[in-house]
């Protein structure tokens, strides 16, 4: 095997051993939802599969009898329709970067963009046919391979489709950001150059490898933009949990305890002293929610609605009865999971009953798995009519939403007017989905 030959090989193979690689770390780095860089992944594939069969051929071309035979026009086959199939999944993924998969942005399309599968599916008909008629390449009695007098057409079918997107790609480059933008004009301008420079001379696969040193560059731009989404997925789940912490600990909570323990100062400070230790408890398991990135036990959720209740109670007196029938504690539960419904409870159900209510904190094990029930005899709701409170609507969906994403658990609200409500809290006792609990920790951690 002469040097330029087994240096033409040995490039190939570890350009496919670069592309398998690119493809495992965006499978695992990829969700499964993620279509743009899903068809990343197929251009990949097909590239290690042409870098491979592209080698191969090097290595059987005269290599004598029948294995060098069909190895030689097998190998050649799969190269150029795989180079077809390439620019096809090229196309579609440019198509999902800029457009995505909205409806509304398919509709403006433009129809040149569409000629780019007919022009693919059109070079591999092509193929197929120079198998019979030898347009394209054929091979000699020592099984060397040789172009034929339309070779040429077989680069410029795909040059047409590369030329289109390219005027895409321009014209629409302000829907992308300028490194997305840089990789997938290399991956036009490269091959296109290398395609010119195969028409005058033939030696060396210029265009497989202008191929791998833009797929490398597209690679690392979608692995910079994930890791920018994650950062800024994490952000927004920042955000939100310090949203939840706010709204546990609104400003009016705040306010009336403050005004309740200056008023337990005067009649008894004892009392007051303990208020402010509850409280003091309060906030910082409110702060500490924040932090939580899993389930905690139910017993310190469950101890940090006893301090919320002990506050509402000095400040409420006896309009406020609370009942703890706890049968069972040793389970996980998402971090502020009981206090705001507990809040619902007092807030908008037992205060504005004349006279007061009790609220009942009750759990127990259940076939599959623990239930958690909080009810009150307060006013009530028609649950047939929507929310007239915003806020609560919001703290019952969080609460909901965080239950089912962290542990699998549901949350189900009962109530009747002038009757009372009852929320029961469903935990199940087996472990969610690994991939549901991956995507959330995640997001939160």
């Amino acid at each position: 095997m002469s040097a330029v030959k087994s240096l033409h090989v040995s490039m190939e193979m570890w350009g496919s051993v670069f592309c398998l690689i690119m493809v495992v770390c965006q499978v695992l780095g990829t969700t499964k939802g993620d279509k743009k860089r899903r068809a990343l992944v197929w251009m990949e594939l097909s590239i290690a599969l042409l870098l491979v069969m592209d080698s191969m051929a090097w290595l059987f071309r005269g290599y004598p009898g029948t294995v060098g035979y069909y190895m030689v026009r097998i190998t050649n086959f799969i190269v150029f329709v795989t180079s077809d199939t390439i620019l096809m999944l090229y196309h579609i993924y440019i198509c999902r970067c800029i457009f995505g998969s909205d409806s509304k942005a398919a509709a403006i399309i433009p129809v040149r963009l569409r000629i780019v599968p007919i022009i693919g599916i059109i070079g591999v008909a092509m193929v197929v046919i120079s198998q019979f008629n030898g347009m394209y390449y054929y091979f000699d009695e020592l099984n060397f391979y040789h172009r034929s007098s339309l070779h040429s057409l077989s680069l410029i079918i795909p040059l047409i489709g590369m030329i289109i997107d390219l005027t895409i790609l321009i014209q629409y480059r302000r829907r992308l950001s300028r490194l997305t933008y840089a990789a997938m004009l290399s991956y036009v301008i490269l091959p296109f150059a290398a395609t010119i420079i195969l028409i005058f001379f033939y030696g060396v696969s210029l265009v497989n490898i202008a191929i791998t040193i833009s797929v490398i560059f597209m690679f690392v731009t979608s692995i910079v933009e994930q890791n920018i989404e994650y950062a800024q997925k994490e952000k927004e789940m920042y955000n939100l949990r310090v949203e939840m912490m706010l709204s546990q600990i609104g400003p009016h909570f705040i306010y009336n305890t403050l005004t309740t323990i200056k008023h337990l100062c005067k009649k008894d400070p004892q009392m007051a002293a303990q208020t402010v230790d509850e409280f003091a408890v309060y906030l910082r398991g409110n702060i500490d929610s924040l932090m939580n990135k899993k389930n905690i036990p139910f017993d310190k959720e469950l101890n940090h609605v006893r301090n919320y209740l002990a506050i509402e109670k000095k400040r409420f007196g006896d309009r406020i009865n609370v009942i703890y029938d706890i049968k069972e504690s040793g389970f996980m539960i998402p971090a502020l999971t009981l206090q705001p419904i507990a809040e619902n409870a007092i807030k908008h159900g037992i205060t504005k009953k004349e006279g007061g209510g009790t609220i009942v904190i009750a759990s127990e094990k259940t076939d599959s798995g623990w239930k958690v029930t909080v009810s009150d005899d307060g006013v009530g709701f028609d649950t047939g009519t929507p929310k007239n409170d915003g806020r609560m609507h919001v703290g019952v969906d969080n609460v909901r939403n965080r239950l089912n994403s962290m542990c699998g658990g549901t949350l189900d609200i009962k109530s009747r007017k002038d009757i009372g409500t009852t929320v029961i809290i469903n935990i199940p006792d087996k472990p969610m989905p690994v991939e549901k609990a991956e995507i959330w920790n995640e997001l939160v951690k």
